[in-house]
């Protein structure tokens, strides 16, 4: 937020020796990219029973929904056609995971059976905060009535939150009389770092005049910022026995961070006044 401040108190000077100010405000669906498979494969785990190996593995997706983008920007245009647009946008998001089911198995020694379950722990839950890009564009607009317009230039988005929690299988810690599997499972959670990333957009839009400083506007654009590491950690404080606690730092050394890259596309529509 300071940094779109900066900028607009920057941009306001120069608009007492300009001919030509925009200041536009929008609103339309936001569609993120964000499209990831996470395998998590704790591998061959020890077992308390002599000669009883475990085998299981689990795959989860991570699959974001766009919801509404609004925005507004400042634009000086110093030379005619040409200038220098400010803007602060804000998208939703809402990303879902699914595919955490997992096959447990243990083979025992002969000549008894190996012993097979599923275990569905069902989906996980991720929270993201809205992403409040900040941004410096040049910017080129047509002449006339009906204008074309053209932008793009850095952006910077602030820090923001984003938790990924899922429940994974730890492994065999029994078999009941009946040859029935327990199987332990325990949340982890996967937090980003409390930063900000610097990337780019670009944009394109139409300007339809209403009135001779009013414009009906639509825009298209994409936005881009660098990947960041999500590590995973317990997320679930209940005491555990020897053997969990055992196989729980197996689980943790074999779980593979989570990348998270911010980038979506939006298009809205909206009014500029021009003074």
């Amino acid at each position: 937020m300071r940094f779109g401040l900066s900028i607009v108190a920057c941009l306001l000077p120069l608009a007492a020796f300009a001919g030509d100010i925009e200041l536009a405000g929008y609103v339309g669906p936001a569609v993120p990219f964000y499209d990831q498979t996470f395998r998590y494969d704790p591998g061959t785990l020890a077992s308390p029973f002599r000669g009883v190996t475990i085998q299981q593995q689990g795959v989860f997706s991570l699959e974001a929904k766009g919801g509404l983008a609004f925005g507004g920007g400042l634009a000086w245009y110093v030379l005619g056609p040409v200038g220098l647009e400010a803007r602060i946008d804000t998208a939703g998001a809402d990303v879902r995971t699914t595919g955490a089911r997992y096959q447990v198995s243990v083979a025992l020694p002969a000549p008894l059976p190996p012993l097979s379950s599923d275990l569905d722990l069902g989906t996980g839950t991720v929270n993201l905060d809205r992403l409040r890009p900040l941004s410096l564009n040049l910017k080129i607009r047509t002449p006339g009535s009906v204008r074309l317009t053209v932008s793009g230039g850095a952006s910077y988005l602030p820090a923001f939150g984003f938790g990924v929690t899922e429940t994974l299988g730890l492994g065999v810690t029994g078999l009941g009389r009946s040859a029935q599997i327990d199987v332990a499972t325990l949340a982890f959670r996967a937090q980003n770092v409390d930063e900000g990333h610097w990337g780019w957009n670009a944009g394109g839009g139409l300007q339809v005049k209403l009135a001779p400083h009013v414009a009906l506007l639509a825009e298209a654009r994409y936005f881009q910022f660098g990947e960041e590491t999500l590590n995973w950690s317990r997320a679930d404080p209940r005491p555990l026995s020897g053997l969990e606690e055992a196989l729980l730092r197996e689980v943790e050394r074999r779980l593979p961070p989570v990348t998270f890259a911010p980038k979506f596309f939006q298009v809205t529509a909206g009014i500029a006044v021009g003074f």
